[in-house]
């Protein structure tokens, strides 16, 4: 009995996985939105298996990729730009390796039947301000340092637009970095490993905080960080090669359009 609820269960949310030839998991989903019908499909015999496919109305196919994802995560219907339609957002798997596990994509089908746009490494942050915004975490190598930076975008209708006022987003002011909980994470680095050969990847630490600041308006507090916390001899030419670091990466940031790409 347990098991025909199940399969009736799973009828029911347009959502089945099989089993392939190959012993070898499928997985299909369909997702109505918007008056179109969004059906994909993935299995588990490797990576980028997946396909999207989108239907209208009349059952005629106007869009299709295949060979994008891994796995599919979670779909999100929501108003993004508070226009009173709601956007569609897919969290699939990418699995290619920890610093690209996920990307979003993002539906808007008053334009375009295709995803419009591609966020790597994120989130949907809902709740904290009037519209749900998108958070992506960077990730730098090596991963065993933890260290990175987060940062917040919002949907303005025409684009994805990079925050830069903490004032008036509640999602970016809590993205700031704890001085207190990077400087235990340093100590214990030093404990075990020298902090000025640069084999050991001490730096990656700086970048983080000076550049997580950077995103906040908060410049200086990195700066000021640098300066107690840097204690090798070649600090002057550290510190400029850190400027250029952060502020060639910010720039990039504020250029990017996150448009998605077919190819």
């Amino acid at each position: 009995m347990k098991f025909v609820f199940l399969i009736l269960f799973i009828a029911l949310i347009s959502q089945k996985i099989s089993f392939g030839q190959e012993d070898y998991l499928i997985f299909e989903k369909e997702i109505k939105a918007n008056g179109q019908s969004i059906r994909l499909t993935c299995s588990s015999s490797g990576f980028f298996t997946g396909s999207i496919s989108v239907y209208d109305r009349n059952n005629n196919r106007k869009f299709f990729i295949d060979s994008i994802y891994t796995r599919y995560i979670s779909d999100t219907l929501l108003d993004l730009d508070n226009s009173g339609t709601e956007e569609l957002i897919l969290d699939l798997g990418t699995g290619i390796n920890a610093y690209d596990y996920n990307m979003l994509l993002i539906f808007d089908f008053k334009k375009s039947e295709k995803p419009l746009y591609e966020v790597h490494n994120a989130e949907i942050i809902s709740g904290l301000d009037e519209v749900p915004k998108i958070v992506s975490h960077v990730r730098f190598s090596p991963l065993y340092l933890g260290t990175g930076y987060d940062y917040s975008l919002r949907y303005t209708g025409k684009g994805l637009v990079l925050e830069t006022d903490p004032d008036s987003s509640k999602v970016l002011k809590s993205l700031d970095i704890n001085e207190e909980s990077i400087t235990e994470t340093m100590n214990a680095f030093k404990e075990e490993l020298d902090e000025c050969d640069e084999n050991n990847n001490f730096i990656s630490y700086f970048e983080q905080y000076l550049m997580q600041k950077k995103l906040l308006k908060k410049d200086k507090e990195g700066w000021d960080f640098f300066n107690r916390y840097y204690n090798c001899r070649n600090k002057k030419a550290t510190g400029k090669e850190l400027k250029e670091f952060v502020s060639d990466l910010h720039r990039y940031l504020m250029t990017m359009d996150y448009k998605f790409g077919e190819e």
